[in-house]
């Protein structure tokens, strides 16, 4: 009889046991049911929106390096000063980024932000807005623009219609965002060097 009853409680312990584990099983294969359904954490687009901040701000940073030891020339000084400054300022950001190419800022995740981005703005209530305005922007065909080349001299600056620039990831004020054509361009404003290129962005929408 005293047999028989250890044996009982062996194999109600077991039981037990085996139930608390079932339990502990079904409830990790529940939480990872529902972190698959919530899908990734990271919003992708942030993910690629951040990258590029921290692409410009690596710019901006080697951008500053570049400028310790010139002096920047106020608004007053001749147009002969702000020229060589310009000159100085553009030549020592190539000394430092003397490998510099196309998709160093705008990889290729990040054109694809933009491409998405502008697509998204050209067919909001506004896209009429902004094709009207480069409609009546003057037509640019500067051909395909270097990276580390100065802005031609003889190629206008086109304005950007402002709904658009507000769908862009905003830029420090040393930088700006221009298209030549189909080209989208970032810009240092003081040096004039084009700091990157994204090739043949896709601007035309519904109409």
């Amino acid at each position: 009889m005293r047999r028989l009853t250890a044996r009982l409680k062996v194999d109600a312990l077991t039981r037990i046991k085996s139930l608390i584990l079932s339990s502990l099983l079904l409830s990790t294969a529940v939480v990872a049911a529902e972190q698959k359904k919530s899908g990734p954490p990271v919003n992708a687009n942030a993910a690629i929106g951040a990258k590029f901040e921290q692409n410009v701000a690596d710019y901006m940073k080697l951008r500053q390096k570049a400028l310790s030891g010139l002096s920047v020339p106020k608004n007053t000084e001749t147009p002969s000063k702000i020229t060589e400054f310009q000159k100085q300022l553009s030549d020592s950001i190539r000394t430092l980024r003397p490998q510099a190419k196309q998709g160093d800022i705008f990889t290729p995740e990040v054109a694809g932000l933009f491409q998405h981005l502008v697509t998204g703005a050209m067919r909001s209530k506004d896209g009429a807005l902004i094709r009207t305005s480069f409609q009546r922007a003057e037509p640019l065909k500067g051909g395909h623009l270097e990276v580390n080349a100065a802005y031609p001299d003889g190629l206008p600056l086109q304005s950007m219609p402002p709904s658009l620039l507000l769908n862009l990831p905003r830029l420090p004020k040393e930088l700006e965002y221009r298209f030549v054509g189909r080209e989208l361009i970032l810009r240092d404003t003081q040096s004039n060097l084009i700091v990157d290129v994204i090739p043949d962005l896709t601007m035309t929408q519904k109409k």
